[in-house]
């Protein structure tokens, strides 16, 4: 890992989590995903700790990115990280985004609830962001 101190990070529209990376092992993603439940609606930015780890939360458009660092490395760098991880994440997906577009698979009619577009299944980008943010690691 190349910026010591990062230990897990993710990208989520709201509650759902599209991709995610980490090269250790541990609970982080379980906490993750409990604090992303619990995050306040006021704030664009929002850090819990919790056993020595900070959770670092950029909120950005209704997208969440997260990265999980040892309390050691302060504040700045985490965020200077999820700053750069939604930057790449805008520059892969801002068509995308813009346009709402639904997944290829999805039916024209409204009933279609289980393909829904792309921002909405879990875990749906990530074999190809996830490895753009193992990149940053």
């Amino acid at each position: 890992m190349s910026q010591k101190g990062l230990i897990y990070s993710f990208v989520a529209k709201g509650n759902v989590v599209l991709a995610e990376h980490t090269s250790y092992s541990g609970n982080f993603s379980t906490i993750a995903v409990q604090c992303l439940q619990k995050l306040p609606s006021d704030s664009s930015k929002y850090t819990y700790s919790c056993d020595g780890r900070t959770f670092n939360f950029l909120i950005d458009n209704g997208f969440v990115f997260l990265v999980v660092s040892d309390e050691s490395v302060g504040r700045g760098m985490p965020f200077v990280f999820l700053e750069r991880v939604k930057d790449d994440f805008k520059q892969c997906y801002g068509a995308s985004i813009k346009n709402a577009e639904t997944h290829p698979l999805a039916a024209d009619d409204e009933d279609d609830a289980l393909i829904e577009d792309r921002f909405s299944i879990a875990y749906n980008l990530d074999r190809e962001f996830g490895c753009i943010c193992a990149s940053f690691f």
